[in-house]
């Protein structure tokens, strides 16, 4: 009896070569669009998340204990946001926490007691190193006063709301109510 042997030739990829290629392809992919995205998009979404949070945790902070400030001051391609305490003005406060990000192409504008749309009504003072944005919150985490060093009033009691407005743009906007409470969007 003769035994018959075939040969049995199988056609196509393995599981592992297809999952390398999936790979390599996701990992061309990550570079590519980081390649064709605007950084200034990145940049200007970073600070926003940024600036809130950390208004978030000074308002957290000055629950109970009052005389809590949050300082934001542009200084060269940089932000500096420090958490204070004690702030008696803009050269007398003890710093609790300082961050320092990148805020290269990003511009800061900030008002208080104006609510309409960073779209419509871009922000009137601009932030700088010489006229930084103070934030007060009082026991409650409520908003005390604040404002641009630079403005005329300052500080300014908070009776509606404060906004920061970055670069002008709607969508990157941010709303500090009354209560303390720091949200991404309008004041309306």
């Amino acid at each position: 009896m003769e035994r018959c042997c075939s040969r049995h030739v199988e056609a196509g990829f393995s599981v592992i070569e297809l999952v390398i290629a999936l790979v390599i392809m996701g990992i061309i992919a990550a570079v590519a669009m980081a390649r064709l995205l605007e950084g200034d998009i990145y940049n200007a979404a970073v600070v926003r998340d940024q600036i809130v949070s950390l208004a978030r945790a000074s308002q957290q902070r000055a629950l109970g204990r009052g005389d809590v400030a949050l300082i934001l001051r542009p200084n060269g391609n940089d932000l500096e946001i420090t958490t204070a305490e004690s702030y008696v003005d803009i050269n007398t406060y003890t710093p609790l926490q300082t961050t320092s990000i990148d805020s290269r192409s990003v511009t800061l504008r900030g008002d208080v007691n104006v609510t309409a749309s960073c779209g419509s009504t871009p922000g009137t003072d601009l932030l700088t190193n010489a006229a930084p944005m103070v934030i007060q919150y009082d026991e409650l985490g409520d908003l005390r006063r604040g404002g641009v060093t630079s403005a005329g009033g300052y500080p300014v009691t908070v009776t509606s709301a404060m906004r920061i407005c970055v670069n002008s743009d709607a969508t990157a906007s941010i709303c500090l109510s009354p209560t303390g409470f720091a949200y991404v969007g309008d004041c309306e």
